[in-house]
C-alpha cells in the first residue's frame, strides 16, 4: 500500500460525506465561485463553527482547502508514528488549515525544535516557519500543485534539457489529455518593454521550453496573488491566493492603477505533457509530486525577485522544497555534481543577459522580437553578404579548443571532433565525424599469411553524424591510401587532396585483391547537416568556421591526423572506454598547430578539474565554483560518449 493510501480513503470517504451534507446545509446554485467537493468539505467544516453562516465565511477564499487536506495528512503520518510530539489549538476553527497540528504549543513544548524538524523530515512535511508547509503526495496529479524535478531516474538532464534538472514546476492545468505547468525557479535579468505603459520594464522568468523565449510568439504568463475584484475578474485561479493573467491584462491593470508592475510575476513559456505522460514519468522517479500552500511559493518568489543571480539557477529553491518534504537525504544520495554544474551553464547562457556577460541577448527587449538578438542577426547578415563563397567539400575542420566549447550544451558529440566535410552545396553542408567509434563493427575475411587460412578482422563502425541520406548506402568507407588511389579504388571527395570515399563492394574488392589490408579503412555510419537558409543565422560549416565553433585543418596536417584516427581502430568497450577517448582527442589534437611545439611535444598543461583558486569572476570556472570549464566540457563529451555510443547512462569513470 502506498504512502497516502489511509489517507486517500479517508479523505474520498470526508468528501462524500460532504457532498451529502452540502444538498442539506446549502445551495450551490447561490456560490458565485465554481468548487471542487474538496473545497465544499473545507467550507462546510467551517460552517459548523462559525457563528455567521453567510455564504462569504465558506468561500475558498477564506479558508484553502489543500491546508485541509494537509492536517488530514499529518493526522495520518501522525498515526504511522506515534513517537512525534504535537499539541492542537483548543479551537478548531483557529486550525482549520492544519498549521497549528504540526507546531507544539510554545508553553508545552515536549522536544526541542530540532529534534522535532528531525521527526517531521521523517514523515516527509516539514515547514519552514509556521505559515508554511508542503508534503509529498506521491502520484497526485492537480492543478496547483507542485512538480520537483526528480534525481533518482537512470538518465538525468545533464546533457539534454538541462532546464529540467532540479526543477520546480508550478500545475496550472491539469485534465485528461493535457497538463500544462511553469517552472518557477529559472529567474532571468531580461526585461520586457511595456507597450502600453511607456517607460516600465518587467522582470521575466523562464517558464519552459514549449512556445518559450526562441518561439516566434512566446506564451507570457502573469503569476499574482492580487485580490482586486477586477484584478479577480480578469485572471484564473490556480490556488488560494495565486492567480494567472496574461501579459496584455496584467499591462492594463497595471494603466488603470489596479495593480503595479512589482506585482507580478513574468514567465514566457511553459512545460507541457501529453495523456498519461506525466503518470508514467513518475512512476520512473523523473519526478516528485508536491502539495504546498501558496504562502510558500509567494515567498520563494519573492527571494527570487530580490535580485537572485540567474547563474544559481534556482537550485535553493528546489534544496528548499526537497527538505520540506523529507527528501533532504534523498537529494544528498544522489547528489549528481556534473548534472548542477551543467544546469549553471545553461543559465548562465540562456538566462543571464549580453549586458551581464551572458548568452541571453540583450536585456531590454520587445516582446515582438523576444526570440531574437537582433544585434547578431545583422552581424552575420552583413558578415555572409560580402564573403565570397569558398568551396571547401574534402577539406577537415575541427572543433573549437576554448574553454567554454560551443558544444557543452548540446551536440556534445561535436566537441573535440574532427569532421570530414563531404559536401557544400546551396541548401546544406554535409560532414561526417571520423574521430567516435561505435560499439558496432564490420567483419571482414582476409587470408591469415601465417596459418594459410582465413581470419577476420573487425573494422569499428564510426559514429559520423545523427542522419542519414535517403537512396544512400548507409555505410561509408573513406581512405588515404596512394596505393588504393593508383588502383582506382573509390572516388575523390575533392581532386585537391587525398581524402577518397568508397563503397562497401570496393572495400572488399580491394581486401580481396590483397591491395591493402582492411584497416587502411575507416567505415561511418550516419552524416552531421549544417542547412542553410536565407535569414542568414544558419549558413552551413562556413557560418560555424565564422562563429568560431569550428577551425580549419591545414592541409599540411592531413596525413598525421589520418594517421592518429587509425591508431583507433578497435571496437568501443567498457574496458578500452578511457583509452578510446584519448586516442579520440589525440586525433583531435593533431589539428591544433597552436597546442603543439616544433619538435613536436605538447606545450600545455594536463587539464585538470579543480581551479588553483575559486573566483567567481574567472571565466575559466563554472559559478561559483572551482571547476574547469574546459574539463566540464570533457566530462560532457564523456558522459555522450557512455550514453549514445556505449549505451551506458550510469557508466562512470
Amino acid at each position: 500500500m502506498n504512502r497516502l493510501s489511509h489517507f486517500q480513503i479517508l479523505w474520498f470517504s470526508l468528501v462524500s460525506l460532504a457532498d451529502a451534507f452540502s444538498t442539506i446545509q446549502y445551495n450551490p446554485t447561490e456560490r458565485t465561485t465554481f468548487f471542487s467537493s474538496g473545497e465544499q468539505l473545507c467550507g462546510y467544516a467551517k460552517s459548523q463553527d462559525s457563528e455567521d453562516d453567510e455564504i462569504e465565511d465558506v468561500t475558498l477564499g477564506d479558508k484553502d482547502w489543500r491546508a485541509f487536506r494537509a492536517k488530514l495528512v499529518m493526522g495520518e503520518k501522525k498515526t504511522d508514528n506515534e513517537d512525534i510530539a504535537t499539541t492542537t489549538s483548543s479551537s478548531d476553527d483557529a486550525d482549520l488549515d492544519g498549521i497549528g497540528s504540526i507546531f507544539p504549543d510554545e508553553s508545552e513544548k515536549k522536544t526541542s525544535q530540532s529534534e522535532l524538524t528531525s521527526k517531521m523530515q521523517m514523515d516527509e512535511m516539514t515547514p519552514l516557519d509556521p505559515s508554511q508547509w508542503a508534503y509529498d503526495s506521491g502520484d497526485v496529479i492537480e492543478e496547483g500543485a507542485i512538480i520537483l524535478g526528480g534525481i533518482e531516474q537512470e538518465f538525468g538532464f545533464g546533457l539534454r534539457q538541462q532546464y529540467f534538472h532540479k526543477v520546480a514546476i508550478l500545475v496550472l492545468d491539469h485534465s485528461q489529455t493535457f497538463t500544462k505547468g511553469i517552472i518557477l525557479n529559472r529567474p532571468t535579468d531580461l526585461m520586457l518593454e511595456d507597450d502600453i505603459n511607456i517607460g516600465l520594464k518587467w522582470r521575466v522568468w523562464f517558464g519552459g521550453d514549449v512556445e518559450g523565449m526562441n518561439a516566434r510568439n512566446p506564451d507570457i504568463i502573469c503569476l499574482h496573488s492580487l485580490k482586486d475584484e477586477k484584478a479577480m475578474k480578469a485572471s484564473v485561479p490556480v490556488m488560494k491566493d495565486i492567480q494567472w493573467t496574461s501579459f496584455d491584462n496584467a499591462k492594463k491593470l497595471v494603466k488603470s492603477g489596479t495593480a503595479k508592475v512589482s506585482d507580478f510575476w513574468v514567465f514566457v513559456g511553459y512545460a507541457g505533457w501529453g495523456p498519461s505522460q506525466l503518470s508514467g514519468e513518475l512512476e520512473r522517479d523523473s519526478w516528485y509530486m508536491v502539495a504546498t500552500d501558496s504562502q510558500t511559493l509567494l515567498k520563494e518568489l519573492a527571494r527570487q525577485s530580490e535580485g537572485a543571480d540567474p547563474r544559481d539557477a534556482g537550485l535553493e529553491t528546489w534544496t528548499t522544497l526537497m527538505n520540506m518534504i523529507g527528501r533532504g537525504e534523498t537529494a544528498k544520495q544522489y547528489h549528481v555534481e556534473f548534472d548542477d554544474l551543467m544546469l549553471k551553464e545553461w543559465a548562465y547562457g540562456n538566462l543571464l543577459s549580453t549586458a551581464a556577460g551572458g548568452g541571453a541577448g540583450r536585456q531590454q527587449r520587445d516582446p515582438e522580437g523576444f526570440n531574437t538578438n537582433p544585434e547578431l542577426v545583422e552581424q552575420l547578415s552583413n558578415l555572409f553578404e560580402s564573403r565570397p563563397e569558398p568551396t571547401i567539400a574534402g577539406a577537415l575542420v575541427s572543433a573549437s579548443a576554448v574553454d567554454r566549447s560551443p558544444f557543452l550544451l548540446k551536440k556534445q558529440e561535436y566537441h573535440k571532433s574532427v569532421v570530414l566535410i563531404l559536401k557544400d552545396d546551396k541548401p546544406a553542408t554535409v560532414g561526417v565525424i571520423l574521430n567516435r567509434p561505435s560499439t558496432k563493427g564490420i567483419d571482414i575475411q582476409v587470408d591469415d599469411l601465417k596459418t594459410g587460412g582465413k581470419r577476420t578482422v573487425t573494422i569499428p563502425m564510426r559514429f559520423g553524424g545523427p542522419y542519414a541520406i535517403q537512396g544512400q548506402e548507409s555505410l561509408l568507407w573513406i581512405h588515404n591510401s596512394i596505393i588504393l588511389r593508383e588502383a582506382s579504388i573509390g572516388s575523390p571527395i575533392d581532386q585537391r587532396n587525398g581524402l577518397w570515399k568508397c563503397s562497401t563492394a570496393d572495400v572488399m574488392k580491394a581486401v580481396g585483391q590483397g591491395v591493402v589490408p582492411p584497416e587502411d579503412f575507416l567505415a561511418i555510419s550516419g552524416v552531421s547537416v549544417w542547412v542553410k537558409d536565407e535569414v542568414g543565422i544558419e549558413q552551413g560549416i562556413q557560418g560555424e568556421l565564422e562563429l568560431g565553433n569550428f577551425d580549419m585543418v591545414s592541409e599540411s596536417l592531413r596525413d598525421d591526423v589520418w594517421s592518429t584516427l587509425l591508431n583507433q581502430q578497435v571496437l568501443l568497450k567498457k574496458a578500452n572506454f578511457v583509452e578510446s577517448l584519448k586516442l579520440s582527442e589525440d586525433a583531435w589534437s593533431s589539428t591544433q598547430e597552436n597546442l603543439f611545439s616544433q619538435n613536436g611535444s605538447t606545450i600545455i598543461e594536463p587539464l585538470s578539474g579543480l581551479g588553483d583558486n575559486f573566483d567567481e569572476e574567472d571565466d575559466s570556472l563554472v559559478f561559483k565554483s572551482d571547476y574547469k570549464l574546459s574539463q566540464l566540457s570533457d566530462d560532457a563529451l564523456r558522459g555522450w560518449c557512455a550514453v549514445f555510443l556505449l549505451g551506458m547512462p550510469n557508466f562512470r569513470i
